[in-house]
């Protein structure tokens, strides 16, 4: 059993996930008995596999955690989709940014997957808050969907950031369609009850391999809309 986490490596552990959503990609070590880890300091039996959020720290260390070490980087969106999963059937934990620290944080994969999710949904939403709009992918079809993962046999909106994101996905079956911007209101008023009345859900900037995260369309509009969200709540 892990030890309540302290102040320290809690800052520790979020600078870790601020970073790697910042760059979209994680770097490990691997030398001739596979990945770099570490036993971790209160279960030897349990592998404490090391990432680091920068190249140049894991070239760093390199040496220190592994014989003829090569270091490899991974997008994020496949570290989500495969390799936290295969460590979570593995037992391991994960050494976010490690050094020779014994304070250094150790976190549950399940753990970390949700809480790179949970940070990447509310960066979205806050920077949609903050330019008070967002990006779809339609054509006079209609907006694109995608298949849901969390509910069966519904459809996802995704929705993007910005008009390169959205055109980035503009390929394939989705070649005929065209970013478009939508403004926050038009968003709530015209899509939202369109998704409600379907049951299908809102996906935000979906990643390589890993999907993103489906959140209903009240999910959503809490996110978007928190003051309104928590006005309608005091007049009930």
């Amino acid at each position: 059993m892990q030890n309540p986490t302290r102040i320290p490596e809690l800052v520790h552990r979020e600078r870790f996930i601020k970073r790697v959503l910042t760059s979209g990609i994680v770097s490990f070590v691997a030398g001739d008995k596979g990945c770099a880890s570490v036993p971790f300091r209160h279960d030897p039996r349990r592998d404490v596999v090391l990432f680091w959020s920068s190249r140049a720290d894991a070239d760093r260390w390199a040496d220190v955690v592994a014989a003829d070490p090569v270091v490899h980087e991974l997008a994020l969106g496949p570290f989500l989709a495969e390799v936290l999963p295969m460590l979570t059937q593995r037992g391991c934990l994960i050494g976010p940014d490690w050094s020779t620290d014994p304070s250094d944080p150790v976190i549950d994969t399940s753990d970390l997957a949700e809480r790179i999710w949970r940070e990447r949904t509310e960066q979205f939403l806050h920077a949609r808050r903050t330019d008070g709009c967002l990006w779809l992918l339609e054509s006079a079809s209609g907006p694109a969907f995608i298949p849901s993962t969390r509910l069966a046999g519904k459809e996802v909106l995704p929705v993007w950031g910005n008009r390169e994101q959205a055109a980035s996905h503009a390929t394939g079956t989705w070649a005929v369609k065209r970013p478009i911007s939508v403004s926050l209101g038009v968003f709530r008023d015209r899509y939202l009850p369109y998704l409600e009345q379907r049951g299908w859900l809102v996906g935000a900037e979906p990643l390589a391999a890993a999907g993103t995260r489906e959140m209903t369309p009240a999910e959503f509009a809490m996110g978007l809309f928190p003051a309104q969200t928590l006005a309608r709540l005091r007049a009930v």
